[in-house]
């Protein structure tokens, strides 16, 4: 392939070049040139009386954008200040103000208005910055007539499965808990703090931090009618140092709260009401039968207790909610979410807990992380609730002394006992032997978990042919920190051994007498 040869005009330009770098490159460099800076508005116009300014203005939150552009280089980031309208940048006096350093060509301000304030005017100043370094010595600047708007606030009074921890029960004893909504029409940014006070909006209002939105308070030592609490912070129950005062003992409180912007603009209050109860004993008697239908058996119990020397305790009612066809009833409204350590610190208020229900599927279900800090304070539990067929996986057996309950034999559909059907102590000679008064179509025996120890063994027939069939009935864990009763105390026989017997297990769980 023949080349073609080159133009002569083109070889005389090559030569050239060559010689020129021989000889090496004349001239002088240029100075570096500053970028120029811009805005996406220059003036704000709004609309408003002309003759009032004050209604022609913004909220202070503000969406500013800007843009930069440099005739012999480019630009590689940008300088903003936000300062009062009188101020003007110039290279002489850039010194005065904070520039800050941003690499972005728009962002969203919450413009600031001074203390005590309304309105205000805020100038926003950028520059840009080329790739040498330079700064553009005029910039672009713009005033925002701004507004101040008052932040909201909602405490949560309502139940919902995602606020049920931050709503206070009608009654509680030592210990409360409260979460709240706030936002501010110029941005959450804009909010400052909150402010809560008890029972009368005149006294000192407590601040708590704005990154806070759920608060608890715990009664450390009552001193009368009138009391104060520690404050904690957050769900984690954080101390905060903070004493909330004048709570009223036996009596309705109210909880104020209301929210501060920057501004020191403050919310509408909102409130909560309901009664603080004083805690009189060491012994938390659990009522979980719901309606009306389980109130002779409540009254039954108290005697019970009444006769073993116990007449001393706090009652907490949990009788809302309906569980039914197996399903578990939703947590009392007397109650926080297990999850929730409010719940966890409640329960832990007492030393023992006497807990009866008509149903397993009921309250007793969440008591396993309830009770995690009252076991770790060396607590005991009494349980009586009836058994019944349970599913293997049921959250029940992670908590009572038992691992399930006892398979029907084959062939055979279910238990049942009959009146006259005898409960025998086994693993506790002071025990009495029981008598069965009322008798039972769905009770089961139970299977102890591990080392449990049984404490009775009731007689049971199994069903369609009636077979006797002696199962556990009532357990005790192994450290005697719960005792789980399985047939109705209240369908027993009353009598001195059934008054006997239930001293004798209350001992083992060193509940405190009168």
């Amino acid at each position: 392939m023949k080349l073609r040869p080159l133009p002569l005009l083109l070889i005389a330009v090559v030569l050239t070049g060559l010689v020129s770098c021989d000889a090496g490159i004349q001239g002088n460099m240029n100075e570096n040139l500053p970028p120029r800076t811009f805005l996406t508005v220059d003036e704000i116009r709004l609309d408003g009386d002309p003759d009032d300014p004050d209604t022609r203005r913004l909220v202070s939150q503000v969406l500013i954008s800007w843009w930069g552009d440099d005739p012999d280089g480019y630009v590689t980031g940008f300088e903003f200040a936000i300062t009062d309208r009188e101020w003007i940048y110039t290279p002489e006096n850039e010194g005065e103000v904070d520039w800050v350093y941003t690499r972005e060509n728009d962002s969203l301000f919450v413009l600031p208005i001074p203390p005590g304030e309304r309105v205000a005017d805020v100038r926003f100043t950028v520059r840009a910055i080329d790739n040498e370094g330079a700064r553009d010595p005029v910039g672009a600047s713009v005033v925002f007539p701004i507004e101040n708007s008052p932040p909201v606030i909602e405490l949560h009074k309502t139940t919902t499965p995602q606020r049920q921890m931050e709503v206070p029960p009608d009654t509680t004893f030592h210990i409360a808990s409260f979460g709240w909504t706030a936002s501010d029409p110029d941005g959450d940014d804009n909010l400052s703090h909150y402010e809560v006070v008890m029972n009368d909006t005149l006294a000192s209002w407590l601040r708590i931090p704005v990154d806070v939105s759920f608060l608890a308070f715990r009664i450390e030592q009552p001193a009368g009618n009138q009391t104060s609490a520690s404050v904690y912070l957050g769900r984690s129950f954080t101390p905060s140092g903070l004493t909330l005062e004048n709570l009223r003992m036996n009596s309705e409180n109210t909880l104020y709260i209301r929210a501060v912007d920057n501004a020191d603009a403050v919310s509408p209050v909102d409130s909560v009401s309901w009664y603080l109860k004083e805690q009189q004993s060491r012994i938390l008697f659990v009522n979980d039968y719901p309606g009306s239908l389980g109130q002779a058996a409540i009254r039954f119990h108290q005697e019970l207790l009444e006769t073993a020397g116990i007449t001393n305790y706090d009652m907490l009612h949990v009788t809302d909610g309906t569980a039914s066809g197996g399903r578990k009833v939703p947590m009392s409204s007397a109650f926080h979410l297990p999850v929730d350590p409010t719940m966890i610190r409640i329960l832990a208020e007492w030393d023992h807990i006497y807990w009866v229900s008509g149903d397993l599927d009921r309250n007793i279900t969440y008591a396993l992380r309830s009770t995690i800090d009252f076991f770790a304070n060396g607590g005991t539990m009494f349980v009586n609730i009836p058994t019944k067929r349970m599913q293997e996986e049921d959250a029940i057996f992670d908590f009572l002394p038992i691992s399930g309950m006892k398979p029907v034999p084959a062939g055979q559909t279910s238990y049942q006992v009959q009146a006259n059907a005898t409960l025998a102590p086994i693993d506790e000679p002071q025990l009495d032997t029981l008598v069965v008064r009322r008798g039972s179509q769905s009770a089961f025996p139970v299977e102890p978990l591990g080392d449990a120890r049984t404490l009775y063994e009731l007689g049971f027939l199994t069903r369609p042919f009636f077979t006797p069939v002696q199962g556990a009935i009532a357990v005790a864990a192994q450290d005697n920190s719960i005792i789980y009763f399985g047939y109705p105390m209240d369908w027993l026989q009353m009598g001195p051994e059934l008054n006997r017997a239930t001293e004798t297990m209350l001992n083992l769980l060193n509940f405190p007498k009168d």
